[in-house]
């Protein structure tokens, strides 16, 4: 078996052969394609009926694909997966197997912690550096960036443009108050010069996936964080990051989002360390109290000390 360590998870032989052909697959063998990719460790415990009972699907659609892929049926792709399997069971299934055993124990600060560190592991494992890098560079050389993330993205999209605000021409947040047309209209101008930076994970927003179609046409380049090759995002992306989403409880996990955010923002402003030195520092200030103007009537002058209330 390789060493699960050294090998990252989607630069498998397994992933890049559903990568590969995806786009070409029926709709039963896409949806299986699709769980595959989202659930590279989970489905390796999965036997043929419930994997087929996972994706919707049939045993006969299972076997297909892993046919398609070049592998000798179901046997073939499960000794893949296996492949894949991480060394250690993923945190946000043991945490949930545990919810489901006792559910009056709750969800505690520890078990939050567990499964962080689990996924910020996992942004390593599923990402390389070139690619990384590559995305920062891109950012950085940008004349103008655009960040859209609609619902549970929303925010990390708003924090993302303020971080890159400093260090390009133009940051932009384009998903703000008035929904699609409002994005739309903020996006309009974008050019072969800008980028487009996309945050999607599931359940993905189609708006996100219209926004990144219309920026590609416009010849921007397109760049995207979500969750597995198998999003949407990724057809219409010229580069992306994987961020493993999970949570036991909540609709999605943002640990791995905010970090791999955060890295892209450092790596730009050491790409850029210029525009951060030609903005002028404020001085410090203190108010001329003599040329503030007087009271309100009926309130205390500045420098008139207050009543004590509980002397009233």
């Amino acid at each position: 078996m390789a060493l699960i360590d050294s090998t990252k998870v989607y630069d498998s032989e397994l992933m890049r052969a559903l990568r590969g052909k995806h786009e070409e697959l029926r709709p039963a063998l896409k949806k299986v394609s699709t769980f595959l990719q989202a659930n590279p460790y989970r489905s390796a415990t999965l036997n043929i009926e419930e994997l087929a009972g996972a994706t919707g699907t049939s045993t006969a659609a299972v076997n297909r694909l892993a046919n398609a892929i070049g592998l000798n049926g179901f046997t073939g792709l499960r000794f893949a997966l296996m492949e894949n399997l991480l060394a250690v069971v993923s945190a946000a299934d043991v945490i949930e197997g545990r919810l489901k055993q006792a559910p009056e124990t709750g969800f505690d600060l520890e078990q939050q912690i567990s499964l962080s560190k689990h996924h910020l592991d996992n942004v390593t494992r599923m990402n390389d550096n070139q690619t990384f890098e590559e995305m920062a560079l891109r950012l950085a050389r940008s004349q103008n960036v655009f960040v859209v993330g609609f619902g549970n993205s929303f925010h990390i999209a708003a924090m993302a443009a303020a971080g890159l605000s400093p260090f390009c021409a133009g940051a932009h947040c384009v998903t703000l108050d008035g929904g699609l047309e409002g994005s739309a209209y903020r996006l309009s101008g974008i050019t072969r010069n800008d980028t487009l930076l996309a945050i999607a994970l599931p359940a993905y927003t189609r708006d996100t996936i219209r926004l990144a179609e219309y920026a590609k046409s416009r010849e921007a380049c397109v760049l995207s964080v979500t969750d597995c090759p198998a999003s949407p995002l990724v057809q219409v992306s010229t580069l992306s990051l994987f961020i493993p989403p999970h949570h036991p409880v909540l609709p999605n996990s943002k640990v791995g989002l905010m970090a791999a955010m955060e890295a892209l923002l450092a790596q730009v402003q050491l790409l850029k360390p210029a525009a951060n030195e030609g903005r002028p520092s404020l001085p410090d200030w203190e108010p001329d109290r003599g040329s503030l103007p007087p009271s309100l009537p009926g309130l205390p002058r500045s420098n008139t000390p207050r009543k004590n209330d509980d002397a009233r």
